[in-house]
């Protein structure tokens, strides 16, 4: 019964034989097939991680909340507290365009970041409750819009010309204005927490409904489903860089791509960050993001499928290329995409990552989907 149970195993694939001893025991170890192997690591190694990382730099900056506020009046603290504000933006770029699981649910993405900000409400709001007579607490901002919740909150009250500065902190309505900024960065922290503990193996563990499909699992019956979601995050990622992030605040379009002339003033104030003329770094850090979930990092990723299983290796590293050469034209931009998208001078080198960014784009659009057999799918990006 022994020997027959250990034909069948050894009959299926990804498993292999060890004899120990004088040949009397014999083992079966069994991998997992590739395209579950590519779940596990680009789960592990490149969406819990960044989770984890997102929730330790929320947790920095929640502190570090509570020790400028203990000494408003310490321009040390508050530049660290600003460093630690854009440590934390860019962790959340690392997860911010991953297009299923916890994040998806109950509009946890709004309560981290209310962007594009098309009617400064930003800063309506938050001014309405800094003017407001209640208590700020953490329970009243846990009630209050997304829009006063998140990062995008915590950006106008560090980094705006007229009401992020150290001076707001010192003076009249100071209290309240850190009153604010405790309770906002201490929201944020539950939010990243929360997610994370939604993903790890110990907690909520989304890594195994995510990486262990089947007919019992309702989101992933098999790991084509799974992956055809590691696909739209990757075409609706470089999407949002390329539409919301790019093109509709500097006034680029497909059609007049090479257009000499600059956005209007008042579009450039779509940008993402542009308070804290964090644009182009947190571009950057998307899209090194993403090359990781294609990549797992450096573990069995969608690019090593591609090249084992699929016999694709060419376009895997065209589409390693094309993130390289995106991530390059991005780095070369001198200067905050707030600060140089009016001037002519440098319109040909925001011209130059746009060109990479759309033919990185139709290679995960067209050609990787046709690689790997999946569909791709409707994502929340889609459309306006």
């Amino acid at each position: 019964m022994i020997l027959a149970a250990m034909k069948s195993l050894l009959s299926t694939p990804y498993c292999r034989a060890f004899i120990i001893g004088s040949g009397f025991v014999t083992l079966a170890a069994c991998s997992p097939p590739p395209s579950t192997k590519v779940l596990i690591d680009t789960g592990t190694h490149s969406i819990v991680s960044s989770y984890l990382a997102f929730n330790s730099a929320s947790q920095t900056l929640a502190d570090s909340a509570v020790s400028y506020c203990n000494t408003p009046g310490d321009r040390a603290q508050f530049e660290a507290i600003r460093t630690h504000w854009k440590d934390a933006a860019t962790q959340w770029a690392t997860v911010q365009n991953i297009q299923f699981g916890p994040l998806m649910v109950d509009n946890q993405a709004w309560k981290i970041q209310f962007w594009p900000d098309k009617k400064n409400l930003i800063a309506r709001k938050v001014e309405t409750l800094l003017k407001g007579e209640d208590a700020i607490t953490p329970q009243r901002v846990d009630d209050s819009s997304v829009v006063v919740q998140g990062l995008s909150s915590l950006e106008y009250l560090l980094f705006d010309s007229k009401a992020g500065t150290q001076q707001r902190y010192s003076g009249d309505g100071g209290q309240r204005r850190c009153e604010l900024l405790i309770a906002v960065s201490g929201h944020l922290q539950n939010v990243a927490n929360g997610l994370y503990e939604n993903w790890r193996a110990d907690g909520g563990n989304y890594l195994a409904t995510f990486s262990k499909t089947g007919g019992k699992n309702p989101e992933f019956p098999d790991d084509n489903v799974a992956i055809s979601y590691l696909l739209d995050t990757l075409v609706s990622g470089v999407e949002l860089v390329k539409r919301d992030k790019f093109e509709r605040p500097l006034g680029i379009s497909s059609t007049n791509a090479d257009a000499q002339t600059g956005a209007p003033q008042t579009q450039v104030y779509q940008l993402e960050w542009w308070r804290s003329q964090y644009s182009k770094e947190a571009i950057i850090t998307n899209l090194n993001a993403l090359k990781n979930i294609f990549n797992a990092s450096e573990a069995y990723g969608i690019d090593d499928y591609l090249r084992e299983t699929k016999q694709q290796g060419e376009l895997s590293d065209n589409i390693n290329n094309g993130f390289k050469r995106s991530i390059d034209a991005a780095t070369a931009i001198d200067g905050s995409l707030f600060s140089i998208a009016n001037k002519p001078e440098s319109r040909q080198v925001l011209l130059d990552f746009h060109s990479e960014l759309s033919k990185l784009l139709a290679l995960l659009r067209n050609d990787l989907p046709t690689a790997l057999g999946v569909s791709l799918g409707f994502n929340s990006k889609d459309g306006d």
